[in-house]
């Protein structure tokens, strides 16, 4: 079961693909750090999407994972002087349970593969579930507008992306 980051689940849930997610996995893995980011900040700051994503973990689909060892809690520690907490827990909670970690921040991608860890991001999953046949290829092109359209990404990024999920069959 893939570990995640805030942003993925913030941006899949404000996409409305979170459905498409609970299809293509059984459950996503999270630290209490990204749990604090994705749903008690954001339902202190109003956001729908800390609802949604506090009931998929009522659901028990979202399951919020602590350290089983405490050499990864001294990685958390360490890596939170280069990222941010919540992608320092999930970096930490990906090494030792050896999972993929779905993350956007670049810098927070290149740490983790220093650590021998496949990373995923939001266009990428959303590339993965048109290519498993789980997303509707014209959801899948005007979701990545939808997220382009956020600024988050660059543009040539947001092209070959569109260009990929084009050849797709």
């Amino acid at each position: 079961m893939p570990v995640s980051n805030s942003s993925p689940l913030i941006h899949l849930a404000r996409l409305g693909k979170l459905r498409y997610v609970r299809e293509a996995f059984p459950s996503l893995i999270v630290p209490g750090g990204v749990r604090h980011e994705t749903i008690e900040r954001g339902k202190t700051s109003g956001h729908s999407d800390a609802l949604l994503l506090e009931k998929l973990e009522k659901e028990g689909w979202l399951k919020v994972a602590g350290f089983n060892r405490p050499s990864s809690e001294k990685v958390a520690r360490e890596l939170a002087d280069v990222v941010g907490r919540g992608e320092a827990e999930a970096i930490a909670l990906a090494v030792e349970r050896h999972d993929r970690l779905l993350i956007d921040d670049q810098k927070g991608r290149q740490v983790a593969t220093l650590y021998g860890i496949e990373t995923t991001t939001t266009l990428g999953l959303l590339f993965e579930l048109l290519i498993n046949g789980i997303l509707p290829k014209a959801d899948y092109r005007r979701n990545v507008r939808n997220y382009a359209a956020q600024g988050w990404i660059a543009p040539d990024v947001v092209q070959e992306f569109l260009d990929q999920g084009e050849r797709v069959e």
